[in-house]
């Protein structure tokens, strides 16, 4: 059973650490290499960054919103993994917990944007019981799919 707190300064080298493995993360989210900078971009939202446990040994980071101002629903925003344990399905049982506390807070169905040319990461949302709903242009004209799972 998977444990989180949530991320503090201290966690900072592991989440380095799952960075410096995750190149297409780092292009999508034009990540330059300072974390501290990059958090404060996501402070305004007043979402929730956890760091996952397996026992005592930390297995990935997510990111969501309970409100989002597109829609004033939950968002997810990011799940990490650490690379040696990707493909073991912490991913799976990190999305599961954030929609079970959701869910817990009478949530009905929490949101996901996927660029649509990252097929590996929408086979991973679909396996993780998104559902497709619809394709939306950003503001640069990059088509994201946007995913839907119900609460």
């Amino acid at each position: 059973m998977l444990t989180y707190k949530e991320l503090a300064v201290d966690d900072y080298p592991f989440l380095e650490e799952i960075v410096q493995a995750s190149p297409e993360w780092k292009r999508e989210e034009k990540f330059e290499g300072n974390i501290e900078e990059y958090l404060l971009v996501y402070k305004m939202y007043h979402g929730k960054w956890y760091v996952w446990y397996d026992k005592s040994m930390p297995v990935g980071i997510s990111y969501f919103l309970e409100w989002s101002p597109s829609n004033e629903k939950p968002w997810l925003g990011t799940v990490l993994i650490e690379p040696g344990l990707r493909g073991d399905g912490y991913g799976r049982q990190i999305i599961d917990n954030i929609c079970n506390e959701l869910s817990k807070e009478n949530h009905k169905a929490i949101f996901a944007a996927c660029p649509i040319e990252r097929d590996d990461w929408l086979l991973f949302l679909a396996k993780c019981n998104f559902e497709q709903f619809k394709v939306e242009k950003s503001d640069t004209e990059k088509k994201y799919m946007i995913l839907v799972r119900p609460l």
